[in-house]
């Protein structure tokens, strides 16, 4: 796969249409912990608090992030990159995208990743994220989160 550059790619707010395909690269990403694809359908379309962003390359969908803003946090609530598109810095390209978004509206954002997930707290550790304490059993039976958070404001 060729790696794409900056000015080929689309970001912009996921749409109701969107969903069968940021659902099908959230399967391909999660496998058992994966969202629904009814809790995509309503993030999009009921809950006032979400904003959801699709990364593009050549009209195909190859990336997405969920951001919750309440009040003046944020929290990502989920992010993923098409398996044949990783490693090219796009993850952290549309995480940057969204701090950029949510940085007029918010003081600081926060996520939870696996522990074991060491190449996305590397990313997040790269754009400003800290450490702020793990989560026991977030993703299921033995399976802990750590969360981490950034001032964006800083």
């Amino acid at each position: 796969m060729v790696k794409p550059t900056e000015q080929e790619l689309n970001i912009r707010l996921m749409d109701f249409g969107d969903v069968p395909q940021v659902f099908d690269i959230e399967r391909n990403s999660f496998n058992d912990s994966s969202w629904s694809i009814d809790a995509f359908y309503h993030e999009v379309e009921k809950n006032e608090f979400a904003h959801y962003f699709i990364i593009e390359f050549n009209e195909k969908i190859i990336g997405y992030i969920g951001v919750w803003i309440v009040i003046d946090q944020a929290q990502v609530t989920t992010v993923a990159i098409d398996e044949s598109y990783r490693g090219y810095g796009l993850g952290q390209l549309l995480l940057k995208y969204a701090m950029s978004y949510v940085q007029t509206k918010c003081e600081v954002m926060s996520l939870e990743v696996r522990v074991d997930n060491e190449i996305a707290q590397h990313v997040y550790t790269n754009l400003g994220f800290q450490y702020g304490g793990k989560r026991k059993n977030y993703y299921g039976e033995g399976e802990d989160a750590i969360v981490m958070w950034v001032n964006l404001n800083e």
